[in-house]
């Protein structure tokens, strides 16, 4: 899980981080003093949760959520706030919760385990930008990824989706756990692997379980599909 908090008061912020890595599993966390210089970075941080405080100074936090919601519209968004009478607008903004300043570990334990299991339950969903706007995508059900282009094509078990992203773009938002990379244009699910044909010289087809698609695995990437296999089903 990666975690963003925008908070100008520094003793709050080391109190929040604190907290945070005793009660969650926690990949990273960044923090920054200001919405600006989030909205500078917020497009290359791939947030699951992001802690906004509402009485920023410079750019107030609502100003900040509806930026946000614009572009990342399923973000978890925690407002901070010392004034109970901006919940009301805070929630209009789709805010998931808000935690009391001075902290209420209480009210922060119960929002945290609220979002990860709603985390957990949607199988780690990924914002997908596409023409028409954003979507909201359950990894779980993604078969493979393949170049498009510079954009690139999300296979599903029914539909395909071209999306705005390049595949290395896409990697970054997938579980590299579950997910492959067997040639300069495909990414694929490894738990939907059903089987391997030889194609050509320098390729294998990948087949997929309950799919007639196929993708591709160049065989200098075999050793190490091989063992991704091996491990994810040890």
């Amino acid at each position: 899980m990666i975690i963003g908090i925008v908070e100008d008061e520094h003793l709050f912020q080391e109190e929040l981080v604190r907290y945070l890595y005793e009660f969650i599993d926690i990949n990273e966390i960044v923090v920054f003093d200001n919405g600006e210089d989030l909205l500078r970075r917020i497009d290359r941080l791939n947030l699951d949760v992001l802690f906004l405080d509402i009485g920023l100074p410079g750019i107030s936090g609502i100003q900040v959520a509806e930026q946000v919601r614009r572009d990342f519209p399923f973000l978890d968004i925690i407002f901070i706030t010392a004034d109970d009478g901006h919940i009301k607008e805070a929630f209009q903004l789709y805010a998931s919760d808000y935690i009391d300043k001075p902290l209420n570990i209480d009210r922060l334990s119960s929002t945290l385990l609220r979002i990860k299991r709603r985390i957990n339950e949607s199988g780690k969903k990924i914002e997908i930008k596409m023409e028409e706007g954003i979507i909201l995508l359950n990894q779980n059900e993604i078969y493979w990824v393949e170049a498009f282009s510079k954009k690139s094509q999300i296979h599903m078990k029914s539909n395909s989706h071209t999306c705005l992203h390049s595949l290395k773009e896409v990697e970054g938002l997938l579980d590299k756990k579950f997910f492959c990379r067997t040639s300069r244009s495909d990414l694929v699910n490894l738990r939907f692997v059903e089987s391997i044909q030889p194609s050509t010289r320098d390729m294998f087809r990948i087949i997929f379980k309950d799919k007639d698609d196929q993708a591709f695995l160049q065989k200098g990437r075999y050793q190490e599909f091989r063992k991704r296999i091996k491990d994810l089903n040890s």
